[in-house]
């Protein structure tokens, strides 16, 4: 029984890390909190790492400060791939997402949604966090 939960740093994503440490402690389970790289261009993704550095370090300090059974895990490339490969490999019964109230539909439906994406294709129980 494991819980991961999609972080990028972002408030809605906040939200989502601050609710799966809770479940993670109240049911005494693995949390993962799970980033995705997504720049392709070298001097990017080096930038991007150093602030996906900051952001998971954060992420490990609050749930060590909380006794959670905490790890980060890092991938690459589409976010809501990754974050279905990782639960499935980790062996995650839960996946929690965070989701963006200010994105407008026009977005959603172009950009598409990562929330969406992992709903729909996801072999567990997914809670999403607004």
């Amino acid at each position: 029984m494991a819980i991961l939960v999609a972080y990028d740093g972002r408030e809605h994503t906040k939200k989502a890390l601050d609710y799966a440490i809770e479940e993670s402690v109240v049911k005494k389970t693995k949390l993962y909190v799970f980033s995705a790289i997504i720049s392709k261009d070298q001097l990017d993704r080096d930038e991007e790492m150093t602030q996906v550095e900051k952001y998971m370090d954060e992420a490990l300090a609050l749930g060590k400060d909380r006794d959670c059974d905490i790890q980060t895990v890092l991938g690459s490339g589409a976010p809501a791939k990754g974050i279905l490969e990782a639960a499935e490999r980790f062996g995650c019964d839960t996946i929690v997402v965070g989701r963006a109230t200010n994105k407008s539909a026009f977005d959603r439906a172009v950009l598409g949604s990562v929330s969406d994406a992992v709903v729909r294709n996801a072999k567990c129980v997914v809670v999403i966090v607004q």
